[in-house]
């Protein structure tokens, strides 16, 4: 009995047909990213842009542009960018939408020294809430992480980020 539940939970999850003929998403999201520098870790601000193309079924890819500072106001700002598969379900639950995101990009982190560059590679998920027609509140939480570090770097391996911003559903 639990694996036809489950079984028809993801076919549901999977095979949903867009409620409207949504072709993708723009976004413009803010947060916090940790970076862990001699061992210690400290959350630095973070923003996010990004756009995605719905290219079967649930799924998105796209593409984003992010910068992370080591203060207010955008003090060492550091850039980077990369590549997203999202899984975005256009089943909603009391107007909840879930998604899910797996993404690779090249970062530079901002640390007390100096930028550091690395390949970075994510993982996570978030939840919005849709406001108006295609306008959805976006909370994430993602988890990085971070390759062909410099030796000498001292930045830890591994870092998160959690944002928050709005989503607009391309028609």
């Amino acid at each position: 009995m639990r694996t036809s539940a489950a079984t028809l939970a993801a076919l549901i999850l999977c095979c949903a047909a867009p409620a409207s003929a949504d072709t993708g998403h723009v976004g413009v999201l803010l947060g916090a990213m940790s970076v862990d520098q001699a061992d210690q870790t400290e959350w630095r601000p973070h923003a996010r842009v990004e756009v995605g193309i719905r290219i079967w079924g649930p799924f998105e890819v796209g593409g984003y542009a992010q910068m992370g500072t080591l203060g207010f106001p955008a003090e060492m700002p550091s850039f980077g960018g990369g590549m997203f598969l999202e899984l975005r379900p256009d089943v909603a639950l009391f107007g909840f939408v879930p998604h899910l995101e797996v993404a690779g990009s090249r970062v530079t982190l901002p640390t007390a020294n100096a930028r550091v560059d690395a390949w970075e590679v994510h993982v996570g998920g978030g939840i919005g809430y849709e406001l108006g027609v295609g306008i959805v509140l976006e909370a994430r939480v993602l988890h990085h992480w971070y390759l062909d570090l410099p030796a000498d770097g001292n930045v830890g391996v591994d870092g998160w980020t959690i944002t928050s911003g709005l989503t607009y559903r391309l028609p």
